[in-house]
């Protein structure tokens, strides 16, 4: 049976929370409150099945995760058009994620595709802009733990108003990515990536980055 959820939260919009708070440990209640709500649909499956585990046994058929969600700051915010800032920011997200291919349709084995949009006012935020998309290939090594290998493309476009004088105009940044996890034991998950980066800060300078991801579960 298809499944809807909705979730709704609040958080302490902080500008400076490593001077607030230099360890993370102790809850800090400072700036504007900053709402927070996503609706979300999946066919198929339960929504209470439905988490951030990533696993073999969460991708096990053909059902996807397709959400809507947006976020408001009431705080001020520095208007490039003027010298009164602005009151208000907001954001607003599309995500989906689907399963495109199973070699057993009741099993994890196979391709997923996820694809993103989020958009906010470009008289208030520089990078106002951002597509994501990539493909997930799930148990692609022939191993007998769970391993995963994935592409992934970023386009994040920055806002003109922003520009300073006579500037030449920004280019859109973009990213592609690779990454490979492995989950070597049930509490250890290591994970290699290598990025490419093009039109950096908006110019045309470049950047390859290579990095690795420990993760430890108890």
């Amino acid at each position: 049976m298809p499944a809807f959820y909705v979730k709704l939260m609040v958080e302490a919009g902080d500008r400076e929370p490593f001077a607030h708070n230099p360890t993370g440990l102790v809850p800090q209640f400072r700036g504007a409150p900053v709402s927070t709500s996503e609706i979300g649909f999946t066919p198929g499956k339960k929504a209470s099945s439905v988490g951030a585990s990533d696993d073999l046994e969460s991708r096990k058929g053909y059902s996807g995760l397709y959400q809507f969600g947006a976020s408001y700051n009431p705080g001020k915010f520095t208007n490039p058009a003027g010298t009164n800032p602005s009151s208000g920011n907001y954001l607003f997200y599309w995500m989906a994620n689907q399963a495109l291919w199973r070699v057993n349709p009741k099993q994890g084995k196979g391709v997923d595709a996820t694809v993103g949009y989020d958009w906010s006012p470009a008289a208030i935020n520089r990078n106002n802009r951002q597509l994501t998309a990539g493909l997930r290939f799930n148990e692609p090594i022939p191993l007998h733990i769970h391993n995963t290998i994935a592409l992934g493309y970023v386009q994040n476009s920055l806002s003109s108003q922003f520009l300073p004088p006579d500037a030449p105009a920004w280019k859109a940044e973009r990213a592609v990515e690779c990454n490979v996890r492995l989950d070597v034991a049930p509490m250890l998950t290591l994970q290699p990536v290598v990025q490419y980066y093009a039109n950096v800060a908006g110019s045309s300078q470049r950047a390859v980055v290579f990095g690795f991801r420990t993760r430890v579960e108890f």
